[in-house]
């Protein structure tokens, strides 16, 4: 293919059809994780409670930071559970649903297809026994719970490259939370905007309760944990501001020790915001490593343009053609272009540190000179090749080396990062978070301390921007949140993403063999000096350029020597002498072009890790990841005596789990239970149970035929989960008298738990669902209650199912009852509160894999946009279309003849519904 003519821009006429590109992932071969637990197969026998891990710290450090309880805290218990997997995302499976039906397409098996991702129900069932091949993990849980458990459970311990914490900067309830998935303007002292999600709840207690003090400990616990995981290469960045920064240090100092303290580097975060004092304009990643005398690094440059900073000083011009003529520039912006010049600036040539061997006289142009100062900063062969390739130049009085700003356009990154913003502004860089970190900030940490194929962990998940960035550049990779918006927001981010398709190194091994990065020669004095290729090559040309120019001054009747020789022949030249000038110019011109050559292939070569070379033919899209989450505590009874000390790091103001649902089982007795349409649930009495532990009060309902009733009350600050829901229901069935109503109360359900109490027939017994209002827990946070009621009753999605024709079936979502906490009203029936809802087309009973995924109150660029602006060749745009809504597109059923459906409101929660499915065909 021939090359374009410059300057001219190429573009397909509008008859011609947009190039199909080839859709790919990368994938991670050669790496495997351990089969931990699907979420249809937990039960109390496949996956029982187990015991908790102490850590402990070296109290007699010296010298260390102190803060209240840490004297006390010199141990801490963190319970070893598993992790759940609820979901196995594939967006190459979303995406076929979506591809045009014209010619044939290629397909690719899916990785979740393979049968080592399927194993029968005997090996299934045996978690944590069983490899399977490597798919990255989006996690939704306390951050503590998840290290502790791929340490524990997994044996995770020395496999992770990075680790990237964006802890809370601030102290205020609501400062660091997004409450909606569609909210981003979140403000501090507005109730509206504060969240209501327990486990966030939770987390703002255990970092905020005692102020600073608790913060550190939050802190301090995770940074442990990580240290464990990483690898002995391995590193940690710490994103803070300056209100917090020297609080990290002396902790990351006390943890990792500080002599393995790498920078701190300082990035900017926006313009003024009119401080009464000086502006704070940048916030601060500290950085340590595992160990520093083995950790990764990556030396990333910054490009320079000419006269901007960091390149100011090449303000000469010299031809290309001419070889040495010069030109004084005194306006940068007037350069002329690079086509035809090249730009240096005079450095110098002499150092103080010199010895004898660089003491000696140059003779140049005729004259002869000594270092000024010092010695040369070369010996004398070296300045001979200096000589040799015209790199040489005179300075009034002295000698310099020209420093061509081609060398190396570049510098290497330093610890000040003014060119890059923490704020979130550009199109390719949206925000969907209120508090979201720029991917460029974190794309440099992992291109300095990591390679394609390596594991970063980030525990603070927030929008996924460090999971983001680890897709784009081929890293594996695990986050977590105990917020159920901000896993929302990061799988619609990481499931509709598109990335460049960067070369592999070895495509055959995968992408952990690298990529094919960019080189470029890193020209220098030492590199010139120290080339011998450059003695060969001028001696080669010697005697050419000798003939030349004696023929230049026998036709001219000159005696010139060779940099004596104008670049412009005399006005009174014949002819045939300017003809013998121009002859000697090409023939000095092609002696430097191949001295030129030489010093460019003979440099050491940099590589440019944050350019990798790209297939225009291809495009990328997110691999393989699961959607798991951290099973709730064990709820205790209320009979069990909670009197005992409290730990010593915990505030005096909480108390004993079971004494919270002392006052829920009041609250309840005296409320009742809300539901639609002023219908409401009240009871005579309730009263503690004894004897039960997953059953925690029964009574009876205040009506003409009163029915027994039994409460089971779900944790305080997690989900009410199947295993409960299974207990519970093993507990009642042993009351006598048995109860007619079994009431699950929760601050949030977990979907599977939730679709075990929708769909458990017991004949005689009901089964519902009552939602706790959150101002049972933040009453001590907020200004006043949203509600004087305390519980409603909330029902399952609501979903018809609709025979489309030629064996296929389509699926429409109607919505679901969901109480709205800023209006404390239950709403129900309309779909307008779904943030996604995604079809598993052949249900296995054992996780959710979504074949489709729908995003109703997505924007016109959010969602799926993207994918239709970057492969309108591939994509059927009317299906896209269809992803914005409420009804499936027709498929056929799969050989389950079952489908589930999963549904997540603006809130981030969710709930699940499964169907049978009866018709179908070929």
């Amino acid at each position: 293919m021939g090359a374009k003519p410059k300057g001219q821009f190429h573009t397909m006429s509008r008859q011609s059809k947009t190039p199909v590109k080839e859709i790919d992932q990368y994938d991670h071969k050669g790496t495997c994780r351990l089969n931990n637990p699907p979420i249809g197969l937990v039960d109390a026998e496949t996956d029982p409670d187990n015991e908790t891990k102490t850590y402990s710290y070296d109290p007699h450090l010296d010298p260390q930071l102190t803060w209240a309880g840490k004297a006390e805290h010199t141990s801490f218990k963190v319970p070893t559970v598993s992790l759940h997997v609820h979901e196995r995302i594939d967006p190459r499976t979303i995406i076929k649903a979506l591809r045009k039906q014209n010619g044939e397409i290629k397909r690719q098996a899916s990785l979740f297809e393979f049968s080592i991702e399927n194993p029968p129900l005997r090996e299934a069932v045996e978690f944590y026994r069983h490899k399977h091949n490597w798919s990255n993990r989006l996690i939704a849980g306390d951050s503590l719970l998840v290290m502790n458990s791929l340490l524990e459970k997994e044996g995770m311990a020395g496999h992770v490259q990075m680790i990237y914490i964006d802890p809370p900067y601030g102290i205020k309830y609501g400062s660091n939370f997004q409450p909606f998935v569609n909210k981003r303007d979140v403000q501090d002292g507005k109730d509206e905007d504060l969240t209501q999600e327990p486990e966030m709840i939770k987390a703002f207690r255990d970092t905020w309760e005692l102020g600073i003090h608790s913060y550190l400990s939050y802190l301090r616990d995770r940074l442990l944990l990580g240290r464990e995981l990483l690898t002995e290469s391995g590193s940690v960045f710490v994103q803070i501001s300056d209100e917090n920064v020297h609080h990290v240090r002396e902790i990351m100092d006390e943890v990792f020790g500080k002599e393995n303290f790498i920078t701190q580097i300082n990035y900017r975060t926006s313009v003024g915001l009119g401080s009464e004092y000086l502006d704070t304009v940048t916030n601060y990643l500290v950085w340590y490593a595992k160990n520093m005398g083995s950790f990764k690094y990556h030396q990333l440059f910054l490009i320079l343009k000419r006269g901007e900073q960091g390149a100011t000083r090449y303000t000469l011009q010299e031809s290309h053609t001419q070889v040495s003529r010069t030109h004084s520039l005194t306006n940068v912006s007037s350069m002329t272009t690079e086509n035809e010049y090249q730009y240096f600036f005079r450095q110098g040539l002499t150092s103080r540190s010199g010895g004898a061997s660089t003491q000696f006289p140059v003779y140049f142009n005729g004259k002869s000179y000594l270092p000024t100062a010092g010695g040369w900063r070369t010996n004398p062969i070296g300045m001979k090749r200096l000589l040799e390739s015209n790199r040489i130049a005179i300075e009034g009085k002295r000698l310099t080396f020209k420093k061509y700003f081609g060398d190396f356009g570049a510098i290497a990154l330093t610890n000040f990062w003014n060119d890059v913003s923490g704020g979130i502004s550009s199109r390719t860089d949206s925000k969907i978070y209120a508090v979201q970190t720029a991917s460029k900030i974190i794309e440099r940490c992992l291109l300095m301390t990591t390679d394609p194929g390596d594991l970063v962990l980030d525990p603070t998940c927030g929008s996924g921007t460090t999971a983001y960035v680890a897709e784009k550049w081929g890293r594996r990779w695990i986050t977590c949140d105990t917020s159920r918006v901000a896993t929302t927001l990061a799988k619609q981010r990481l499931m509709t993403a598109i990335f460049d398709y960067y070369e592999l190194a070895h495509p055959d091994q995968g992408v952990g063999s690298g990529f094919i990065n960019k080189t470029v020669p890193h020209i220098t004095l030492k590199s010139i000096a120290n080339n011998p290729e450059i003695d060969i090559i001028y001696e080669k040309h010697r005697p050419k350029v000798e003939r030349a120019l004696e023929s230049l001054n026998s036709a001219a009747g000159t005696t010139f020597e060779e940099w004596q020789v104008p670049f412009d022949p005399d006005t009174t030249w014949p002819e045939s002498v300017v003809k013998s000038h121009t002859q000697f110019l090409e023939t000095r011109r092609k002696r430097q072009a191949e001295i030129d050559e030489s010093i460019k292939r003979n440099a050491p070569q940099e590589t440019l890790y944050d350019q990798p070379q790209v297939n225009k033919d291809k495009v990328r899209i997110t691999g393989p990841f699961t959607v798991e989450a951290v099973p709730a505590p064990t709820v205790k009874p209320i009979s069990i005596d909670c009197s005992e000390p409290l730990p010593a790091d915990d505030s005096a103001a909480r108390t004993g789990e079971s004494v919270r649902q002392d006052e829920w089982r009041t609250e309840l007795q005296s409320n009742g239970i809300r539901g639609k349409s002023g219908q409401k649930i009240a009871f005579s009495h309730l009263e503690p149970l004894g004897g039960t532990r997953w059953l925690h009060a029964r009574g009876e309902t205040k009506e003409d035929t009163p029915k027994h009733i039994a409460i089971s009350f779900g944790p305080e600050h997690s989900a009410l989960t199947s295993k409960q829901v299974e207990m519970a229901l093993n507990e009642a069935r042993r009351l006598v008298p048995r109860p007619q109503i079994l009431v699950f109360a929760s601050f949030q359900f977990d979907p599977e738990a939730a679709k075990d109490i929708d769909e458990t027939l017991w004949p005689g017994v009901t089964l519902i669902k009552a939602q706790m209002n959150t101002d049972l827990q933040t009453d001590d946070l907020k200004k006043k209650r949203s509600s004087n009621e305390s519980f409603w009753l909330i029902g399952q999605p609501d979903i018809s199912i609709n025979n489309a024709g030629e064996g296929r079936i389509q699926v429409t979502v109607n919505g679901f009852d969901y109480y709205d906490t800023r209006t404390g009203t239950v709403d129900g029936g309309g779909p307008e509160k779904i943030a996604m809802w995604m079809l598993d087309t052949d249900y296995d009973g054992r996780s959710l894999y979504p074949r489709q995924v729908f995003f109703p109150m997505a924007g016109k660029n959010e969602g799926w946009a993207k994918l239709t602006k970057n492969l309108k060749a591939e994509i059927d745009e009317e299906k896209i279309e269809a992803f914005r809504g409420t009804t499936s597109l027709p498929f056929k059923p799969g050989d389950n003849h079952r489908i589930a459906v999963k549904i997540v409101d603006d809130r981030g929660i969710e709930s699940v519904i499964e169907r049978d499915i009866e018709f179908g065909g070929e």
